[in-house]
């Protein structure tokens, strides 16, 4: 399961957004993504990747900030 294609799927279904639109580089500010938004996207996460994100860890801005959690919360509560 590759981290940014279902994160990407989850924004553009979420969000009503082009996938094109979503990139690594895109911050969620220029996605028109607010706060609120993007728990909603990291809950989503946690269910499709059967994670759990500490609350400590959400200071994210950027679609690739979000990849780069995602991957590190899965190998590390994979041991």
């Amino acid at each position: 399961m590759d981290t940014f294609e279902t994160l990407r799927d989850i924004i553009a279904k979420k969000f009503d957004k082009a996938a094109s639109e979503i990139t690594l580089d895109a911050t969620f500010e220029s996605l028109e993504i607010d706060s609120l938004d993007t728990f909603d996207i990291i809950f989503e996460a946690e269910e499709k990747f059967d994670i759990k994100v500490p609350n400590d860890e959400v200071d994210i801005k950027t679609v690739q900030d979000v990849v780069n959690l995602i991957d590190r919360l899965r190998a590390e509560q994979a041991k």
